[in-house]
Formats: structure tokens, C-alpha cells, sequence
């Protein structure tokens, strides 16, 4: 039966449910979407599932093939060096950005209290948890630091490194010095200290990069 909801709403919610499929890897890379067989499963005609497939391919995360549907896109460990490259300078001028506003005790407070979720996530072993709160300090490190363009370019690889944090994070320790510097990054921006933002989140990134790297390929894993 098909689904009566407007079709926003449906294109929505067929955005939504493939995104999250992608996002946690239960649609790994190399995967192939076709129309058909999507509204089929959700119930909702293909008007709907065309307009959220491409949403997805504008995120980055499928590809349309000709005549062949879509592909999720695969991510090497080449693609997440080069999507850190860029990312990691994004998230650090951000920092410093944010640093520098002389009110910035909302966002230092809407920041602290993600760090403290991701704390408290460690505490209840609830490595879902600590993602979901991960992945909303660092989208609003971005969304508050005041520079639109650089917010944008940002989220646009977010979705991307999402996946590698989410593939990665029950083959490695505990991320309990990731909790640990973020809660540093915050105190920086709190106390107006741009320089030693940068010092911090920089040193993060860069370590955390070589480590997935090297952990994906000790594993023999090529591609999420």
C-alpha cells in the first residue's frame, strides 16, 4: 500500500532512513541503491526516494551510476587522510574563531555540556551514545563560530568522517583522551585562548588520523 504522507514528508523520512543506514555502516561502501527497490521497501512511490537520493548524493555519501541506480560511496584510507586535511584546518579556525568572541559563554556552555554526555556516555559503556553527543560538539563547533562558508564546506565532510568514527569505534580503545581534549579545546575557547585552541584541537586530529589509518590497515580493511 502505498504511503499518503506529503511528499516532503516522505522524501524526509526516505533521506533520513538511508542516510542512517550509511551512517552506520549498515549500507557499507560499495552498496547499490535503486530506486525501485527502495520505494518498494519504504512504501512510498519513487518521486519521493528520487528526491532523497539526491539529497544523499549532494552529501557525498552515494553516486549516481547510469542506468545502474546508485553507489554508496566507499571511503580508503586515502579518502580520510585527504577528508582530515581539509577538515581538521576547518575545525581549528573555528575553535579559534570562537575563542575570539568576546560573548562566548553559550556556546562554551552548549559545548561543555556534549563533552559531559560523552563522559558520561564512557561511564555507561554506550559507544552510540558518545558518537551521537561527538558528532553534535563538533557540527556546532562549526554552526557557532560566526563564518558561514566554512560551516558549510564542514558539514560537508562531516557526514563522511562520521562514518570512519562510527566503522572504527569498537576496534580501537575507549576514546577517553578524546574526551579528554575536547573538554581542553572547550576550556581554551572559554578563557579567549585562539593560540592554544589550535595547539589543541591540531595535536588531536593529527594523532587521531595516523591512528585510524594504521589500526584500518593492520586489519587489512581498504574500504569502509
Amino acid at each position: 500500500m502505498q504511503n499518503t504522507a506529503p511528499k516532503s514528508t516522505a522524501s524526509e523520512t526516505v533521506y533520513e532512513v538511508i542516510r542512517q543506514r550509511i551512517m552506520t555502516n549498515r549500507l557499507p561502501g560499495g552498496s547499490h541503491l535503486l530506486e525501485e527497490a527502495v520505494a518498494t521497501e519504504l512504501e512510498v512511490s519513487r518521486t519521493p526516494v528520487r528526491e532523497a537520493l539526491s539529497r544523499l548524493e549532494s552529501d557525498g555519501l552515494i553516486q549516481s551510476i547510469k542506468r545502474h541506480g546508485y553507489l554508496v560511496t566507499p571511503i580508503t584510507i586515502p579518502d580520510i587522510n585527504e577528508i582530515y586535511q581539509v577538515l581538521s584546518p576547518l575545525e581549528i579556525v573555528a575553535a579559534e574563531l570562537l575563542a575570539t568572541k568576546e560573548d562566548n559563554e553559550d556556546i562554551v556552555a552548549e559545548l561543555q555540556k556534549y563533552v559531559d554526555e560523552m563522559a558520561l556516555a564512557l561511564e555507561k559503556d554506550d559507544l552510540d551514545q558518545w558518537a551521537a553527543a561527538d558528532e553534535m560538539f563538533h557540527m556546532r563547533l562549526v554552526e557557532s563560530c560566526g563564518n558561514g562558508r566554512l560551516a558549510k564546506a564542514a558539514k560537508l565532510l562531516f557526514a563522511q568522517s562520521h562514518r570512519v568514527r562510527l566503522f572504527t569505534l569498537r576496534l580501537r580503545e575507549k576514546p577517553v583522551n578524546s574526551v579528554k581534549n575536547h573538554g581542553a579545546l572547550v576550556d581554551a575557547i572559554r578563557q579567549h585562548r585562539p593560540d592554544l585552541a589550535r595547539e589543541i584541537h591540531a595535536a588531536h586530529r593529527v594523532g587521531w588520523v595516523d591512528k585510524m589509518s594504521d589500526l584500518l590497515a593492520s586489519l587489512n580493511i581498504h574500504q569502509l
